[in-house]
């Protein structure tokens, strides 16, 4: 069994610089789990998913892909892409990984929990505003990268619908205005969306600050130990894994996955 209760913390993960990617493998009974710690990118061109092809060549040729499942870092992929390079602009290395458990025929498993487990695990320590303005900075942080011709007010409209029933919030109007409000609220100074650095700092896990630090970290660490369940579902089940997710998760992970193949 996984022991959980050595997953490295985040005050560990702070005092330590790891490469990105971060790869390591385990092997046990013949079996193997390959774990490639990404970047977060949707641009094919990135250097990793040469690295990533490799290290899937690399863990077919050795499995023989008998019995082999992907995990990655979603908690849906509704539409297959046709090609590889199609599947990283839509959905990023989790496309990748979805595309290669497609071409070899081996099992593909979503890590993540479905949003409302995570936001009904939060709403037991944090506030609706909180967990909006955390969960809507993140989707800013996104939208700025990849703008796609949407304006900002568009784009949090888009995401009313989702986070009133997330939230069981029925009157819910998402805007920048809304944010802007829930924001001063909680820190006493306007929110500037086009802060980059502003926004890495209040929805980052690793330093805690402010209350939203703090919800990061602890949707971080569900979501953590919700991805090592899995891996533990599918050893115990005889199978060969290859894991595809953010380098950090690969990092404070390996510790807790290294009990379960020691």
């Amino acid at each position: 069994m996984i022991n959980k209760n050595i997953l490295m913390s985040y005050d560990e993960y702070s005092k330590i610089q790891h490469e990105t990617p971060y790869f390591y493998i385990f092997r046990s009974g013949g079996r193997l789990t390959y774990y490639f710690g990404s970047n977060h990118s949707h641009d094919p061109n990135h250097p990793q998913f040469n690295l990533l092809r490799k290290k899937w060549n690399e863990f077919t040729s050795e499995t023989r892909a008998v019995k082999t499942v992907v995990i990655v870092e979603a908690h849906e992929i509704a539409k297959l892409e046709a090609t590889m390079e199609e599947s990283i602009i839509k959905h990023g290395e989790s496309g990748a990984g979805a595309y290669l458990a497609y071409e070899f025929e081996s099992l593909l498993i979503f890590g993540e929990p479905h949003n409302d487990k995570i936001i009904a695990h939060l709403l037991r320590n944090f506030s609706k505003e909180e967990i909006l303005l955390w969960h809507v900075c993140q989707a800013i942080k996104f939208w700025q990268q990849h703008k796609m011709g949407r304006s900002i007010q568009e784009f949090l409209s888009n995401q009313t619908q989702k986070y009133r029933r997330l939230l069981n919030w029925p009157d819910l109007v998402i805007s920048v205005e809304l944010i802007n409000t829930i924001y001063k609220k909680l820190f006493n100074r306007e929110l500037n969306i086009d802060n980059e650095k502003t926004l890495s700092e209040i929805t980052t896990p690793v330093s805690i600050q402010s209350r939203i630090n703090e919800l990061s970290r602890s949707q971080s660490i569900y979501r953590n130990e919700y991805v090592l369940g899995q891996i533990e579902k599918y050893w115990s089940e005889g199978y060969n894994i290859f894991v595809i997710y953010g380098a950090g998760h690969a990092v404070m992970q390996e510790p807790a996955i290294r009990s379960l193949v020691s």
